[in-house]
């Protein structure tokens, strides 16, 4: 069974997943027949239509924990949920040789966007400059590829679902300076 939603990304009609876990096997069911760019962008807009369900918004309660794993996945992601209550920043960061997407739940997560000004390496920090900023707003999902560098910020409380790929917590974050 499933429910009519409108993509907030293209405007048309999809079919929106009823229960997070049919949105698990279907995320699964993706990434097994493409574990690529093209595969996890069909993830993002399946995440998309999933933000629509109030489910979606239950599991991100009030009363969780800043960082819950929600689903761990045989092909190794993991589907997050976050809740922020306080305003915070991040330092710019990518996921290594891995990836992640996220998808706003409520609230609004400003992201910075950023190019390599000189390279990092695991000895010394890099330098990079800010390329572009948006604005992830309810509904909305942005997949990060491999060595995208962004940097989150929130100035008021926000919830979201993240979708880490394999490896992300094993991976060795670079460092990196903010130039003008």
């Amino acid at each position: 069974m499933s429910q009519t939603a409108v993509s907030p990304t293209t405007g048309s009609p999809t079919t929106a997943p009823i229960t997070f876990a049919q949105f698990a096997q279907r995320a699964h069911d993706l990434l097994a027949a493409d574990p690529g760019p093209a595969g996890r962008e069909q993830v993002r807009l399946l995440l998309e239509t999933f933000l629509l369900t109030p489910e979606a918004a239950s599991l991100v309660g009030d009363d969780q924990p800043q960082r819950r794993v929600l689903h761990e996945d045989p092909l190794g992601f993991e589907i997050l949920g976050h809740v922020f209550r306080e305003a915070r920043r991040t330092t710019p960061h990518d996921h290594g040789p891995s990836w992640a997407i996220y998808g706003q739940v409520s609230g609004e997560s400003i992201m910075d966007e950023w190019t390599i000004v000189e390279p990092a390496t695991a000895e010394q920090g890099g330098k990079v400059r800010l390329s572009h900023t948006y604005s992830l707003t309810p509904g909305i999902a942005h997949l990060y590829n491999e060595r995208v560098l962004h940097a989150p910020r929130r100035d008021a409380p926000a919830k979201l679902i993240r979708i880490e790929g394999p490896g992300v917590n094993s991976t060795k974050r670079l460092q990196w300076e903010v130039i003008a």
